[in-house]
């Protein structure tokens, strides 16, 4: 403050620059400009300022791109739940792995251990900063087999960090539509992970809210991981949730959210039943009667329960698990390996449904990665 501007860095490419070991007990402020093949344009505006006082060294995250600028206004504060999250990592942060409408995912390594995670970066303003960091409260209350786990978490006045285990592999349905075909059985062991997983949120009171395929990854060996809790809500009986961020994905939202009647925990139930029916069935539309010929009565009744219009006749996760479909010992595996499924539908449906992506990320401004 009140010195001689100094560059720090030039030529980033990076969406992030990080400012370290700045000599402490001073008051600083940052700007930054774009330079392009016909020159530099010109500075923003300086930021506010900021102190590095005592023994406590900040690290300053200047974002670019459609984001909005970073300008703090205070330390950027680690957040430090309680063990087993460690009390700070120093993360470096390297290929973007997909953007959507309201967050970046980004590859990171954590320099101490070395270990690859996953960074999503979700800018906000301040007027929503307690709606944003709502999924990092829901996050760190989970610890399932099935859910993508929290690693450790910070925030600034201008973005929410959210670190997370990496997961790699296809999403749901395009780990089967790469196959020739997949069996009955491997239908419901899928659909037993995904209920597992929700009869877990649903045990602390949580909702998904957005349990479509594309949030499902499937790792090795065959491990379904349930991602982007961004929609998640704490629920009680008394609450009432509505959800308006994601109307442009309409395919798996239940009849309550599209009515505005408000969610429940049955609602997460008829996205697991919608994702089950697009498996199952000739085409992803709501007509039992296209179902595969030879699709066992268990599968047939599991579908009709959870795809009940009325959320209340709709079972829980917990009776969904208890049904004879996904009991092993309810039905016969080797009838049931019988009933296979070829992915040519299932590719149609995909590509289909990469043409409406496609049209979304051009209306938003977004990147499609698979």
């Amino acid at each position: 403050k009140d010195g001689e501007w100094t560059t720090l860095a030039s030529d980033i490419t990076d969406c992030c620059y990080y400012a370290r070991d700045l000599p402490q007990g001073f008051i600083y402020t940052f700007r930054t400009a774009c330079s392009s093949k016909a020159g530099m344009g010109p500075y923003s505006d300086p930021s506010a300022n900021v102190k590095i006082a005592g023994k406590d060294q900040m690290e300053l995250c200047a974002a670019t791109q459609e984001f909005p600028a970073a300008a703090p206004e205070e330390e950027s504060e680690v957040i430090t739940p309680p063990e087993p999250f460690p009390t700070y990592q120093t993360y470096a942060f390297q290929t973007e792995i997909k953007r959507g409408r309201f967050s970046i995912v980004r590859q990171c390594r954590e320099k101490v251990s070395g270990k690859t995670l996953a960074a999503k970066i979700i800018p906000y303003w301040q007027e929503d900063k307690q709606a944003v960091l709502l999924e990092y409260h829901v996050l760190r209350k989970l610890h399932h087999t099935n859910i993508a786990q929290l690693k450790g978490a910070y925030v600034s006045p201008r973005h929410l960090v959210l670190i997370q285990e990496m997961c790699v592999g296809p999403e749901l349905l395009h780990s089967l539509a790469l196959r020739t075909s997949y069996s009955e059985v491997e239908v419901r062991d899928y659909l037993w992970q995904i209920l597992s997983a929700t009869e877990y949120l649903h045990a602390h009171n949580i909702l998904h809210l957005d349990l479509r395929s594309e949030n499902m990854i499937i790792t090795e060996p065959n491990l379904l991981k349930v991602l982007d809790f961004g929609n998640a809500q704490f629920y009680t009986p008394d609450k009432f949730i509505t959800m308006d961020k994601c109307s442009d994905y309409v395919e798996t939202m239940a009849p309550e959210l599209l009515t505005e009647q408000g969610a429940l925990p049955q609602t997460d139930i008829w996205s697991v039943g919608i994702t089950a029916f697009i498996i199952t069935a000739r085409k992803g539309k709501l007509k039992l009667t296209r179902c595969y010929a030879g699709l066992s009565g268990g599968a047939v009744s599991f579908l009709q329960s959870t795809l009940c219009a009325n959320p209340w006749g709709r079972p829980s996760a917990s009776e969904c698990l208890q049904s004879p479909w996904l009991q092993e010992t309810g039905l016969d595996n080797r009838q049931q390996a019988l009933v296979t499924f070829p992915t040519t539908k299932l590719r149609n449906f995909l590509m289909e449904r990469e043409k409406k992506r496609g049209l979304l990320c051009s209306k938003y401004g977004l990147m499609i990665a698979q």
